[in-house]
């Protein structure tokens, strides 16, 4: 199981490296990787300045309440086609779905705990919240208002790094 960890977050170390890579205040975590929503939309953490930030990297659209044609125009659409008009700041509507910085987390108080901030664009707002990491490829993600006493949460799932690698495989392919 370790060994798994430590091989993984190898491969995760070596995928985000930067040339001039500056010396960040978090180490290396299990909490870092590729997380699949239930949704299925694909949201990558890794270190950053703030502890572990997670960026929305890969969209998927739901289909429940869309018509049709909703369903179909959505499914033409790239991902550089999707903005965050559901936010509450109406100067930020515009900014580009692909990428955006969903969560901030620090480590918790219990070592599979991470606290945080969770910006949910399916209603423009961000809550505090944390994730727990459930087992080495699944979490738990919470937001939560009234000072963390009601919180709504889901089940992610960490992408298979063969899933990744088929990807980028592919994405390389003339």
């Amino acid at each position: 199981m370790q060994w798994t960890i430590a091989c993984w977050l190898g491969v995760a170390g070596a995928a985000f490296a930067q040339p001039e890579a500056r010396q960040l205040p978090f180490p290396a975590s299990p909490v870092e990787g590729v997380w699949r929503a239930e949704l299925q939309s694909e949201v990558t953490i890794q270190v950053c300045e703030l502890g572990y930030c997670g960026f929305l990297t890969k969209i998927v659209v739901p289909s429940e309440g869309l018509t049709t044609e909703e369903q179909a125009a959505a499914a033409e659409m790239s991902p550089e086609e999707f903005f965050d008009y559901r936010n509450e700041n109406p100067a930020l509507r515009n900014r580009p779905m692909q990428d955006l910085h969903l969560l901030t987390l620090r480590p918790g108080n219990k070592p599979a705990i991470f606290d945080g901030e969770i910006y949910n664009p399916q209603d423009g707002k961000t809550y505090s919240g944390y994730v727990e990491l459930t087992g080495p490829d699944t979490m738990r993600l919470n937001g939560c208002v009234l000072y963390n006493i009601i919180c709504r949460g889901e089940d992610w799932l960490r992408v298979p790094q063969a899933e990744l690698d088929a990807r980028l495989a592919a994405e390389a392919k003339p």
